[in-house]
């Protein structure tokens, strides 16, 4: 399948804005690159705090992709503070190398139910977001 076929076959995402929160630059850069040929926006942060920043600033984006293994805060950290202090509806997609079945455990009493191991395709990644942001309540 190409890009095209992907974006056709979820046009749901296309306009969308998804935070990206990972302190690997390249994998921001790959990722970046993907989304933006798909026609869904990204924004960028290095680490979980940054992410925070950037929704206190007033970024509102439809789903956040979020790296677990990062420095100053990381993924759960992150995600518990979004959920129990910001937004307990925003779609998180946790994209990691590997998710153990406690952090699993955590993660889904936060509510974030989907969850991409590495290595994963750009099916994976646009089928996880959109079953995510489908998810959202009216």
């Amino acid at each position: 399948m190409t890009l095209n076929d992907f974006t056709e076959s979820f046009p749901e995402l296309r306009d969308k804005l998804i935070l990206n929160v990972d302190d690997n630059e390249m994998n921001q850069l790959v990722m970046s690159k993907i989304m933006q040929n798909a026609g869904i926006k990204i924004v960028a942060a290095g680490n979980g705090a940054e992410a925070i920043e950037k929704l206190n600033a007033g970024l509102k984006p439809d789903a956040i992709l979020m790296d677990l293994e990062m420095p100053v805060m990381n993924g759960i950290q992150t995600s518990e503070f979004i959920r129990n202090r910001m937004d307990p509806h925003i779609p998180i997609v946790v994209n990691s190398g590997s998710v153990s079945a406690y952090e699993k455990w955590k993660l889904k009493r936060l509510g974030i139910q989907e969850f991409l191991e590495k290595p994963y395709s750009m099916k994976d990644i646009f089928s996880k977001l959109s079953k995510s942001i489908m998810l959202l309540p009216a």
